[in-house]
């Protein structure tokens, strides 16, 4: 039996799970895995949405399903989603359950950490996401949004989603790496990192080879590669630095245990991660907001209201928590649409799930977009309504597990706060300084993996209002 002692000295952690493969013995467990290989993947990726339902229907809550390469168990519904999340036998592992996919390019980020080691990992988060940094980050974004969002004005063929990008990317520049002029070939590189990571998460031809230079999969390793010896050249000199951006912080921060810096190999893989899950999922819960206030004008004058009383050209970090108009809509656009829509679990040890045994070492697939659209818990489920949150109607109460749009549990979002954040300050300055709307009759093919987004980049129509 492999084991380690947890950080906390406290235990022994068997870690012989991690070098055991999949369990593909479902058979008792209804369901259908569709084609070989495959599975039903090409339905997942036409229809997300429609698969799950036609599986929770059919099927229940726990069926199992074949998808990209695996054989897995769809778990659906609340109350597996607390089973799973709160997770006290802790017999669900997020590394092993994201190991085929974000895990080959982001492993030892904070996701792909299990338990104790996951616990003591978060620590070195903690002079990251303090008030005082918060408030830094917001006073370097602020700028960087408004010279963005001002250079819009006057196109006519805008696409939202590649303009909104660069600004995000722009601004984790910025807060994560403390690269302010974010200008030139290094930068270029670091933009086509994002690039080829996503598409090489989608690589068939799973090969690091030579043999295959073109292959998504191989770009992506490459990529991976190199931001990760991007990233360990600068630390040395984060250790000193008196710069208020993330990375050194990271670097700064003392292990509880021996007082000595944390790993670089921790902080690389910590940052790298971080600059993926801000940045990528940001983006795309910001082109739903757009899309969702674009076609309700109604919600979108109530936010610039909100936004016009505060008063101000841009939101201060004690402004954030103010606006609920805006609070309201970004939960509700993440209901809608969740920026990751399914998330990732294997088993441990054999355990019960619904009326079924599930076998130790398999796989568990959660999709937040299924969960946050069941009438059961949701009124009028695919309607546009930010007012479901608000303090008045509650309607995210009815479960504590209904919605997961930042995940649950101990693997809760540790951004969740830095999201918000992030979407009230563009918002702000958006709303002040225009209004939008779709084109007649828009309703766009949705791109579902490895991020949600629109096909065709999202079009809009701004009318600058100053």
């Amino acid at each position: 039996m492999s084991t380690t002692p947890s950080m906390s000295g406290s235990s022994q952690i068997d870690l012989s799970y991690k070098h055991h493969p999949n369990c593909y013995d479902l058979s008792h467990i209804p369901g259908e895995y569709g084609l070989p290989v495959i599975g039903r993947t090409l339905f997942l990726f036409k229809d997300f949405y429609g698969l799950v339902d036609e599986h929770y229907k059919k099927y229940g809550a726990v069926s199992r399903i074949g998808l990209i390469g695996h054989k897995s168990i769809l778990a659906v519904g609340p109350e597996i989603n607390k089973q799973i999340y709160l997770d006290k036998d802790r017999n669900f592992s997020a590394e092993m359950g994201y190991f085929d996919s974000l895990g080959k390019f982001y492993g030892g980020g904070l996701l792909m950490r299990d338990f104790d080691d996951h616990r003591f990992q978060r620590r070195i988060f903690q002079g990251a996401f303090k008030n005082e940094a918060m408030r830094h980050y917001t006073d370097m974004m602020n700028p960087i949004m408004s010279s963005n969002i001002q250079s819009w004005k006057g196109d006519n063929n805008f696409l939202f989603f590649p303009n909104v990008k660069e600004t995000l990317l722009d601004a984790a520049a910025t807060i994560f790496l403390g690269i302010e002029d974010f200008k030139g070939a290094e930068a270029e590189r670091i933009s086509n990192t994002f690039i080829n990571i996503a598409d090489g998460m989608l690589g068939v031809i799973r090969y690091d080879s030579p043999l295959f230079p073109f292959a998504k999969w191989r770009k992506g390793m490459q990529a991976k590669r190199y931001m990760e010896s991007f990233l360990g050249s600068q630390i040395p000199a984060r250790r000193t630095s008196s710069s208020k951006d993330m990375f050194t912080f990271l670097c700064q921060e003392k292990r509880p245990d021996t007082n000595d810096y944390f790993a670089d190999a921790d902080i690389i893989a910590h940052i790298n991660f971080l600059l993926f899950a801000a940045h990528d999922t940001t983006t795309s819960n910001l082109c739903y907001i757009m899309q969702h206030l674009g076609q309700n004008p109604e919600w979108q004058e109530r936010a610039r209201e909100e936004a016009i009383a505060l008063g101000k050209e841009a939101l201060d970090f004690d402004d954030i928590d103010k606006m609920v108009v805006m609070d309201n809509i970004h939960h509700e656009a993440l209901r809608l649409q969740p920026s990751v829509q399914m998330m990732m679990r294997r088993t441990i040890r054999d355990c019960e799930m619904g009326s079924y045994h599930i076998p130790a070492n398999t796989l568990i697939s959660i999709p937040p977009a299924y969960t946050h659209m069941m009438e059961e818990y949701w009124t009028n489920p695919t309607k546009f309504d930010p007012g479901r949150w608000s303090t008045a109607r509650a309607e995210y109460k009815r479960h504590p597990f209904q919605f997961i749009g930042f995940g649950g549990g101990a693997h809760k979002c540790i951004g969740m706060h830095f999201a918000g954040m992030i979407v009230k300050t563009f918002l702000h300055q958006m709303l002040l300084n225009y209004r939008w709307k779709t084109p007649k009759d828009y309703n766009p093919v949705h791109q579902f993996v490895p991020l949600p987004k629109q096909m065709d980049d999202l079009p809009l129509i701004l009318e600058p209002i100053r």
